[in-house]
């Protein structure tokens, strides 16, 4: 089948599906999980990074959605790319490639300030030291009761955040990241307020301007785009604990609003609200891992891109709560939420009913 004619058929077949009443949706999807085993072929295979992750969606304005290796692959361009400042707030920062490109690009004269979470052990073992010996700006930050879990690059006027670390192994997680080019005014008071934090220095908390959304601003966020929607919500999760937001979507499906959510079955703690939600009547389904990797994007989607939210925040009150936080909110996005939801779907189909990994959790998420 021909991808747009794949893509057409998929999304034929997720409408009809959240049209089921909820009784009726655990059936219909062990039905077109055996049809897709049998080799029927109604789940469309993103393109780009074979089945694993969609190819990036770029809007008419330059923004774009990026997963996984192609989060890197951006990444690496903007810091070589650079000519007059990389700016970098990073959670975990261990890759090689981009501790190099770092140091190239102060080497030519850039600019180049980072500021790295004081609890990560890679951060603090392995881009610290190196980057420390080279002379350039990097400092620890310590957040109090939660850790500095942004993920963030401010290349000359451009920006790139989301949920993506820069660690040796995260591009293979099932994640996602935001480009966004001319918007580094947007995010610049956040870096400039993390560096002198990371100082010493006494500094006020900047107001946040839109798309950016941080801190404790997100749990609000989340709770209001939940219960503004009226046909449909989709969400992947690595975390799914905060106890006022499993309720809101518990709410949502009794007033007939279709939830769907795919959440990492490495965090022991989701299995809560996977019960509560799915006696709700919400279909929720466990990633299946095509290795070692993790589900560790943060996104909600509600009514097909009326808004779309992506960042570093989990769906937990540590996150809302004591960490450091930055999510991106977008208004009217379908081609982001088309490109999410066919993704989603095709991991629900592919995914399990109890977690096929699973490891205790500590608080300081990553």
């Amino acid at each position: 089948m021909l991808p747009r004619a794949r893509f057409a058929a998929h999304g034929s077949i997720r409408r009809w599906f959240c049209r089921l009443p909820c009784r009726w949706r655990t059936f219909a999807l062990a039905s077109l999980i055996a049809a897709a085993v049998a080799g029927c072929g109604l789940w469309p295979n993103p393109t780009g990074q074979g089945e694993r992750t969609p190819a990036p969606v770029t809007l008419a304005d330059g923004r774009e959605l990026l997963w996984s290796g192609d989060i890197k692959r951006q990444a690496l361009s903007m810091i070589r790319a650079a000519r007059h400042r990389l700016y970098v707030d990073i959670y975990e920062c261990s890759d090689a490639d981009v501790l190099r490109a770092l140091l190239a690009a102060s080497r030519r004269g850039v600019e180049v300030r980072v500021v790295l979470d004081a609890t990560e052990r890679h951060s603090m073992g392995v881009a610290l030291p190196a980057l420390e010996k080279a002379g350039m700006d990097v400092t620890p930050i310590r957040i109090k009761q939660g850790i500095d879990h942004v993920k963030m690059i401010i290349a000359d006027r451009d920006v790139l955040i989301g949920g993506m670390n820069f660690g040796a192994d995260s591009w293979a997680n099932h994640d996602a990241s935001v480009f966004l080019p001319g918007l580094a005014s947007t995010f610049l008071p956040m870096f400039l307020w993390d560096a002198a934090r990371a100082h010493g220095e006494a500094a006020e908390a900047p107001q946040d301007r839109a798309p950016l959304v941080s801190d404790r601003d997100i749990g609000p966020l989340v709770l209001r785009a939940i219960r503004s929607a009226t046909r449909e919500i989709d969400m992947e999760a690595f975390n799914l604990t905060d106890d006022d937001v499993v309720n809101a979507l518990r709410w949502a499906v009794e007033r007939g609003v279709s939830v769907n959510i795919l959440v990492d079955p490495s965090q022991s703690r989701n299995r809560t609200a996977v019960q509560a939600l799915r006696q709700a009547g919400a279909l929720v389904r466990y990633y299946r891992p095509y290795g070692g990797e993790l589900l560790h994007a943060k996104i909600l989607d509600v009514d097909h891109g009326a808004l779309f939210l992506i960042g570093s925040a989990n769906f937990t009150h540590q996150a809302f709560t004591y960490n450091h936080e930055a999510d991106v909110e977008f208004v009217r996005v379908p081609a982001f939420a088309e490109a999410f939801e066919s993704d989603l779907h095709h991991q629900i189909a592919r995914g399990s009913s109890y977690p096929i990994h699973e490891k205790v959790a500590s608080w300081d998420e990553s």
